[in-house]
């Protein structure tokens, strides 16, 4: 007689914080199947930051935190558990997930849970990626029949439907989420009823003060932060045309050759300040002198320091797409010194005494 094979359920998502719906989804799952592990899979730090940095505040809960989280969540189950490997990765990948967790338990069948709502994200995985083919998935509709046909009629899945299980809502999931237990502690409101009992305990000292609000982005509506914005900015006897050009011509020495950055547009001074070899020890004064410009800057355009002001006690993030981690953040890794914003928010700091 064939042995039955194991049988995995899989849950991914942010976590943020885990909620009694996601314990509800994961047993029911667990218990139709009659599955030996129900895994939940938190996504890294950089991606929930990336997920969450348009939300003001971003209430962003530590990797640390969330995993303590879902195993308070998971120690009423030894059938539950966790699976943080994708913690330590940059992206978010459900078919590289999938195939991981497949490599650790190679005779294992495994199913991958999904609301009906993702039905656009499997025909996806499934057409591009042959998700299907390789794994099987658990989907929660309130509407089955209406699912059911939808399914039939599709190009892409309908012929996977020995693939799919679809389960009913369990009782007590509904209106119940991640974001609006986040949405509730920041208005000062308890959320214990969306949380497990270990969750609440571990997620209700939090208020709004623990989550600044963040301009990651010095574009749009903040656009006079960056140092390429035109504006006067008279720094060592003379006027430049932006806080970058002054900063470009800063690794000159001689008066005369800072004189040429000084006419320059911004994007003139850059390609120049490139080609520069900065004069001996400009790299290790370089911190310095940033700030003597941008002070200069400001101080010199009230308009400007008044902006700034106004942005209040808001963490500012030189946030960029370009890889560039001393004066900013890389906003796909999330990593970066972000010594800009650091400069930026002293002089506010000062300003605001």
């Amino acid at each position: 007689m064939e042995k039955e094979k194991k049988k995995i359920v899989v849950m991914g998502g942010s976590f943020n914080p885990p909620t009694l719906a996601h314990y509800k989804l994961m047993k029911n799952a667990v218990d139709a199947l009659d599955a030996d592990i129900g895994f939940f899979v938190p996504v890294s730090d950089a991606y929930l930051k990336r997920k969450m940095r348009h939300s003001h505040p971003p209430v962003v809960l530590s990797p640390e935190l969330r995993v303590r989280m879902l195993q308070s969540m998971c120690s009423d189950d030894s059938r539950l558990k966790i699976w943080d490997k994708e913690m330590g990765t940059i992206a978010a990948s459900t078919m590289e997930t999938m195939q991981a967790i497949q490599k650790y338990y190679p005779d294992a069948e495994l199913y991958f849970v999904m609301g009906a709502d993702k039905l656009d994200l499997l025909t996806h995985l499934t057409g591009k990626r042959d998700f299907l083919d390789a794994f099987k998935v658990v989907l929660y509709s309130r509407e089955s029949e209406t699912l059911d046909q939808l399914l039939k009629n599709s190009e892409v899945l309908s012929g996977y439907q020995e693939q799919i299980v679809i389960l009913p809502q369990p009782d007590g999931a509904e209106g119940i989420s991640s974001s609006l237990a986040r949405e509730m502690m920041l208005k000062g409101e308890s959320c214990q009823e969306l949380l497990c009992p270990g969750v609440w305990e571990l997620f209700k000292g939090f208020t709004s003060s623990d989550f600044p609000d963040v301009i990651n982005s010095f574009k749009g509506e903040y656009d006079f932060l960056s140092n390429r914005f035109p504006c006067r900015v008279l720094w060592e006897g003379l006027e430049y045309r932006s806080a970058e050009a002054a900063f470009q011509a800063s690794k000159c020495q001689d008066e005369k050759e800072r004189r040429v950055y000084a006419s320059c547009s911004t994007d003139k001074a850059i390609g120049k300040g490139k080609k520069q070899i900065p004069y001996p020890g400009w790299e290790e004064n370089q911190l310095g002198i940033m700030e003597s410009i941008l002070r200069a800057k400001f101080e010199k355009n009230p308009s400007l320091m008044q902006k700034l002001v106004d942005t209040g006690d808001r963490v500012l993030l030189n946030g960029n797409s370009k890889q560039e981690t001393f004066w900013g953040i890389d906003l796909y890794s999330w990593i970066g010194e972000n010594h800009l914003g650091k400069i930026i928010m002293n002089i506010r700091d000062k300003e605001t005494l």
